[in-house]
C-alpha cells in the first residue's frame, strides 16, 4: 500500500479521510486488516467439526472437491473479497508486507491440498501420484485464473466468477477424471 496515500484510499472508498482514520490508526493497520479479512472468510465457510479424512471418506473424491469449489465460490464471490484480491495482486510488486502476505496464503493453500491428496491416496480413492506436485498442478490453473483476471484483465464489469467459474468447474472435474483410482 505504500503507492496509496491515505487520502487516496478514503476517496477511493467514498469516505472521508477522517472517518477512515477513525477505522484505521494507520495505512499499516489497515493493511493489517486486510490480510486479516480473507482468511476470517474463509473460517466461516464450509463445514464444521469433522476433519477432512471424514469428509473425504463420506463424500468421496468428487463431493469433496466439489464441496471444496463450492466454498471457494462462496468466498470470493463477493465484491469486497474481489477488490481485497486486486490490492494483493497490484499491490504485490510494492509491498513486502503483501509479498508474505500472498506467500503465507499460498504456503498454506498448497498444504491443505497436499495434505487432502495425501489422505485420497492413502486410501486408494486415487492414483498414487505425489502429493505435492498434484496440489501444485490443482492449485496452478487457480494462480493463473488469478492473475488473469485481477491483473490482465483489470476492469472487467464480470465477477471472478462470471468471467472464471465455468472453467474451474471444467478444471476440477478433468482433475477428479484424471486422478481417480
Amino acid at each position: 500500500m505504500t503507492s496509496f496515500r491515505m487520502r487516496e484510499i478514503a476517496d477511493a472508498v467514498g469516505i472521508r479521510k477522517a472517518s477512515l482514520y477513525s477505522h484505521f490508526s494507520s495505512k499499516d493497520d489497515l493493511l493489517e486488516q486486510i490480510f486479516l479479512y480473507p482468511m476470517a472468510e474463509m473460517e466461516g465457510l464450509g463445514p464444521r467439526g469433522e476433519d477432512n479424512e471424514k469428509l473425504i471418506v463420506s463424500m468421496g473424491v468428487e463431493g469433496f472437491m466439489a464441496m471444496s469449489d463450492k466454498v471457494f465460490s462462496q468466498w470470493i464471490a463477493t465484491p469486497r473479497m474481489e477488490k481485497i484480491w486486486r490490492i494483493v495482486c497490484i499491490e504485490l510488486y510494492h509491498d513486502d508486507r503483501i509479498r508474505r502476505f500472498y506467500n503465507k496464503f499460498t504456503g498454506d493453500t498448497l498444504a491443505f491440498w497436499r495434505s487432502n491428496f495425501e489422505i485420497m491416496s492413502k486410501l486408494k480413492l486415487i492414483k498414487h501420484l505425489e502429493p505435492e506436485v498434484l496440489a501444485r498442478e490443482y492449485l496452478s490453473y487457480y494462480m493463473y485464473l488469478f492473475m488473469d483476471y485481477f491483473i490482465v484483465n483489470y476492469g472487467t464489469t464480470d465477477s471472478f466468477l462470471q468471467a472464471e467459474g465455468k472453467r474451474l468447474e471444467e478444471h476440477t472435474a478433468f482433475l477428479v477424471r484424471s486422478i481417480k483410482a
